[in-house]
Parts: C-alpha cells; sequence; structure tokens
C-alpha cells in the first residue's frame, strides 16, 4: 500500500511540474496570452525598463500604457514579464490570517488532546504558531514576476 501511494505521489508530481517546464519563452507569439490592461514590463537592450499596463502588440513591436502609451520595436525588446497581482506583504497578511484560524483551530482540537495527556501547551503558542508559519508560507508563495517572452541571447 505504501508504495502505491508514493508511486501515486510521483506521478501526480510529474503531471502538475511537466507543463512548467514545456513553455518556451523565446516566443513571440506568447504575448498573445496576455489581455488587454494586464500589469507588464519590458527591459529593452539598452537596459531601460519600462511598466505598465499591456495595451497590443504586431508583429513588429509591443505597447504599454504606463503615462502615456509607448511603443516599443521586437529589436529593442529584451525580456516580456508579467507583474505580480498582490504583493508580498499582502500574501503574508492573508498567510498570517489563516495562520491565526488553522492555530485556532488546533488549539481547540490537539490542544485538548494534550491537555487531556499532562503536556500543556498555551493556546497562544497554537495561534502565533499558525500565524508565524502561514505568513511564511503566503510570502515564500504566488504572485511572483513571470516572464512572458525573453530573446535568445
Amino acid at each position: 500500500m505504501f508504495s502505491k501511494r508514493r508511486s501515486a505521489t510521483a506521478i501526480l508530481a510529474a503531471v502538475f511540474t511537466f507543463p512548467t517546464f514545456g513553455a518556451d519563452s523565446s516566443v513571440w507569439s506568447n504575448l498573445g496570452g496576455l489581455r488587454q490592461g494586464d500589469r507588464i514590463g519590458i527591459i529593452q537592450s539598452d537596459q531601460k525598463r519600462i511598466e505598465g499596463r499591456f495595451e497590443s502588440f504586431g508583429e513588429s513591436n509591443i505597447s504599454l500604457r504606463s503615462d502615456q502609451l509607448v511603443t516599443v520595436q521586437k529589436d529593442n525588446v529584451v525580456r516580456v514579464y508579467r507583474r505580480p497581482r498582490t504583493h508580498r506583504a499582502i500574501r503574508a497578511l492573508i498567510g498570517g490570517g489563516v495562520g491565526v484560524l488553522a492555530g485556532a483551530l488546533l488549539t481547540g482540537t490537539a490542544g485538548d488532546r494534550f491537555r487531556n495527556e499532562g503536556q500543556d501547551v498555551p493556546a497562544a503558542a497554537w495561534i502565533a504558531g499558525g500565524a508565524g508559519l502561514g505568513a511564511g508560507i503566503g510570502a515564500a508563495t504566488g504572485g511572483g514576476y513571470r516572464t512572458v517572452y525573453q530573446r535568445r541571447p
């Protein structure tokens, strides 16, 4: 039974991981996956960075709106990336809130069991531990900059 579970876990991990390796970021047509208004950034060949909202792209250029409409020629684009929707601090706060709820739940369940066996773990320890763990996981996961297009060297 144990080996079947381990095999199933390995297969599921492979199935969910392989699509991320298959994405070829050197294809200009990947920009077609962007929607108008998506938050993007462009790094140009002179190492200048432009960030704004995606407007459109064509065979030879990409347009975005920062303060005004900016069009960059494809030859000058080194990398196009999608900016995260939420900031790391917001994700940490959400994760901390979920951790507090999980800590309160553990206080009522596992905490009672430990108290019955003579090992009293304070409720504050469960809640603070859950908040810290949740905030750490929230800050470390999700969001992040995703490369949509990157010119081959």
